[in-house]
């Protein structure tokens, strides 16, 4: 019976990786090699590309396969012949590469504790929950905290005792609602142990104002602020500040006060569209500051950034005028007729199309609610912060691809010019028109305008108003003062304290001559029944 023969078969990995190898070894391979290798990273210290080098010239360097030739002899004597060394001179050669690994692991280590060493000499700059304060004493706040409890009869306080405490912590009084809250949890008291327990919970992985204010609030939970954490501190001011006392007659009211204050905070405060506060835009923020000085000034009215019942008063009455059926929204007719029907049509589409409207539910589509509104009086008023730029911004770009075109402005003013003949008032040319707008902003690249271009530029009021807002646009062409885009100098109050401040008047003597009117005919009726 004839035996069968089989042919050993090449493994093809085995046979790419010698290829491979091959390729690696030829010296065009490793020039082309170095010069790429040079220009992707230039700040290469010259040891690794000569390293490269000193390959190319090693006289170890593979200048063919690495697979054994066809005509190696296959008698063991042969291959022990051509290893080169006798079995006791590898051995010799083992130990000399295993001490050279040694000594390299060796320097690794020595290289490695170095950079260690270099690392913890750097001084720590990041802080997520704020810098401990060596000046501040935990104990002597516990103490002087034990004594406001042991004040009390039953060694236990109630909301309405918590401002004392609040003093005696050297604490903001109005974060007093919602560390009441978090220190009682569904008790209506709180006792000493239940403070420091609470306390030293929040001050042990909270080191500043900002992480504490957003711990309480949040009642742990979270590191930012959402709209909600703040209602229970607001309504808190609401009770209890003495310059909002004409709200006690009012409950009905408390809300609408709580939406503005809401609104105006994150209007401020808040650098993102996503509706949250984050820890180091609150830092960066006045809020805290503000907060804590807020009882301390009795009328409310001189705290003009959040708090203002004043401002409150115009916002609010600025939408219940537009709101005719009062659902507290209003749709696109209502807010057409703002301030007489000033604002152009497509800009009415763009505010209702949810640009910077924050609801996404499907029943508000079309439809600005009252802190939607909040937000539009604001920036409508004063647009000169960077949120208000930010704001009409997003309204005028159209395609949403982040710049302003020329077609984008042409459209606006196109509709500014038919409002003009509809009045009989003469128009600039596109061009001229143009011009204008080009020549105030200084765009980075022709024909197109960045918010960045704007916010840089220091004229967005007045570019803003020139696009769609007719009254004040002819209010620039008439009046070359209005002309300084609220950067006046000798006033300390911003475009919107004093839009807020001549509303507040006129809306006040309307108010007073309404009453008057009303006094007059009681007295007539009096009169008449005598």
């Amino acid at each position: 019976m004839q035996s069968t023969r089989t042919i050993p078969v090449a493994d093809p990995s085995q046979k790419s990786k010698e290829l491979f190898l091959y390729w690696l070894s030829l010296s065009e391979t490793q020039c082309f090699l170095r010069s790429e290798l040079g220009k992707l990273c230039p700040n290469l210290p010259r040891t690794a590309i000569e390293s490269l080098q000193e390959l190319d010239n090693s006289p170890n360097t593979l200048t063919r396969p690495v697979s054994p030739p066809p005509n190696l002899s296959k008698s063991p004597r042969g291959a022990r012949g051509l290893s080169g060394a006798s079995p006791k001179r590898r051995s010799s050669s083992k130990l000399s590469n295993s001490s050279s690994a040694n000594g390299k692991a060796a320097g690794d280590q020595a290289d490695y504790n170095k950079v260690n060493q270099r690392l913890q000499q750097v001084p720590k700059f990041y802080y997520p929950n704020g810098k401990k304060d060596g000046n501040e004493n935990h104990h002597v706040m516990m103490r002087a905290a034990s004594a406001v409890f042991q004040a009390q009869p039953n060694g236990q306080l109630k909301l309405e005792d918590f401002p004392t405490l609040m003093k005696a912590c050297k604490l903001p009084v109005y974060w007093k609602a919602p560390l009441f809250n978090l220190c009682c949890g569904m008790n209506k008291t709180v006792d000493m142990a239940g403070f420091k327990k609470t306390w030293t919970k929040v001050v042990q992985g909270c080191h500043d104002a900002a992480s504490r204010f957003v711990y309480i609030l949040t009642k742990g939970k979270r590191r930012y602020l959402v709209e909600d954490d703040f209602t229970e501190l607001i309504q808190d001011v609401v009770n209890t500040h003495p310059g909002l006392a004409c709200l006690t007659t009012a409950p009905e009211f408390h809300s609408r006060y709580i939406e503005t204050v809401i609104a105006r905070i994150f209007y401020t405060v808040s650098k993102s569209w996503n509706f949250k506060i984050t820890l180091s835009e609150l830092r960066k923020s006045n809020f805290l500051e503000v907060l804590s000085e807020l009882d301390k000034e009795e009328d409310i009215n001189q705290e003009l950034y959040y708090f203002s019942y004043e401002h409150f008063y115009v916002i609010y009455c600025n939408f219940w005028d537009l709101d005719t059926d009062h659902d507290c929204i209003i749709d696109a007719d209502d807010l057409s007729r703002h301030a007489n029907g000033t604002l152009l049509p497509t800009m009415v589409k763009q505010l209702m199309s949810g640009a910077v409207t924050r609801r996404s539910s499907s029943s508000l589509n079309g439809v600005m609610s009252y802190k939607d509104f909040v937000w539009f009086l604001l920036s409508e008023e004063d647009k000169t912060t960077p949120r208000s730029v930010e704001y009409w911004f997003r309204c005028m770009d159209m395609d949403g691809d982040g710049v302003l075109s020329l077609y984008e402005l042409e459209h606006f003013y196109e509709e500014m010019v038919d409002k003009m003949i509809i009045l009989g008032i003469e128009s600039l040319s596109v061009e001229d028109y143009m011009c204008q707008l080009l020549d105030m902003i200084h765009p980075t690249e022709e024909g197109k305008i960045t918010m960045r271009d704007l916010k840089s530029s220091h004229m967005a009021g007045q570019f803003f108003n020139m696009c769609f807002n007719l009254d004040k646009y002819l209010e620039l062409e008439q009046d070359p003062s209005c002309r300084n885009n609220g950067d006046d100098t000798d006033s300390t109050l911003t475009d919107w304290e004093k839009y807020a401040q001549e509303q507040y008047q006129i809306l006040a003597a309307e108010e007073q001559e309404a009453s008057d009117s009303d006094g007059d005919l009681d007295e007539a009726d009096r009169k008449a029944l005598m």
